[in-house]
């Protein structure tokens, strides 16, 4: 079970395109980012409506020199990756520059796959309409959009509940956001830099208030062409892995006006690999899968209190 919820994380943070956070490069260097926000006690409309703005900036992007260093494994893997909104997205990655390709991560309006050379016979898939009811999906136990906003494209949807903002110990501001998914409720704690309002920490609690993942940004950048703030450096862990994915964001372009192929975002088929549905009943009988037990959620789930997770190194 620990390979298969591997490659689910890495499947759902490249399924559902967090990657829209990464830089957009012209002729000129990206600047040091401004504030987001500049109001000395916000209201929680203010914080919310800005983050949305710069958020909701992109609607492509495209780069070659992606890196992605994943637990349990000694060097990053260099990566290609092309993403338009809302859902398409292919990275094809390799072990070194000059390697042959490793890796294919790809996503479209229908389907998310995932190919790893090094995992002999099989390339996973699933459709976006069927993983939510999954039983492999109480591996990981969130929402695949939560990986968009883990990468910094954060948005407050209206369909959840907002409250806040409060101020942490440290001196930051925390909204609590309460949504509702097929599992039940979460509880997503946003932390907002007080100085400049750039999102910092991110975390997910369950409808049992069990921490189930965390997304830290930093080295935060402002790109010229775009007005888009980024942060450059992202650090995710989810329970039940060991040790933190760490993601270096290269330099993409964003809002590129040549369109892409549709050929890129179909999914590929590769000699001597067989497609696998991930809810498939024979690929979930071989897994040792199960539907867990359904759980009562509380119509007022509490809100979490702040603490590092013990399952953080």
């Amino acid at each position: 079970m620990k390979k298969i919820l591997l490659i689910l994380i890495l499947t759902l943070l490249v399924s559902c395109s967090g990657c829209q956070l990464f830089r957009h490069v012209f002729s000129s260097k990206d600047s040091k980012a401004p504030p987001l926000i500049t109001a000395q006690h916000p209201t929680l409309e203010q914080i919310t409506s800005a983050i949305n703005r710069n958020s909701m900036a992109i609607r492509n992007m495209t780069t070659d020199n992606a890196s992605i260093l994943v637990p349990g494994v000694l060097w990053p893997v260099q990566s290609r990756l092309t993403f338009e909104r809302p859902k398409r997205l292919r990275i094809q990655g390799s072990a070194t520059t000059l390697g042959g390709q490793e890796i294919d991560f790809g996503s479209n309006d229908t389907l998310f796959w995932l190919w790893v050379r090094r995992i002999p016979g099989e390339m996973w898939y699933c459709r976006h309409d069927q993983f939510p009811i999954c039983p492999v999906r109480s591996s990981v136990p969130i929402e695949p959009d939560w990986f968009i906003e883990a990468l910094g494209i954060v948005e407050f949807r209206p369909e959840d509940q907002h409250e806040g903002p409060t101020m942490t110990d440290d001196g930051h501001w925390a909204i609590f956001s309460r949504r509702q998914t097929p599992s039940g409720q979460f509880v997503k704690r946003t932390v907002i830099n007080a100085q400049n309002g750039w999102v910092i920490r991110q975390e997910m609690y369950s409808p049992q208030n069990e921490l189930v993942a965390l997304a830290i940004s930093s080295d935060h950048r402002y790109d010229k062409g775009t007005g888009v703030l980024y942060a450059r450096h992202v650090e995710v862990q989810c329970r039940g892995t060991e040790g933190k994915m760490t993601i270096d964001l290269g330099t993409p372009s964003f809002n590129v006006t040549t369109p892409f192929s549709s050929a890129m975002f179909t999914m590929p088929t590769f000699d001597g690999y067989q497609p696998i549905d991930l809810c498939a009943p024979e690929f979930l009988k071989n897994q040792g899968v199960v539907m867990p037990n359904p759980f009562p959620v509380p119509a007022t789930q509490p809100i979490p209190e702040a603490h590092v997770p013990t399952f953080i190194q």
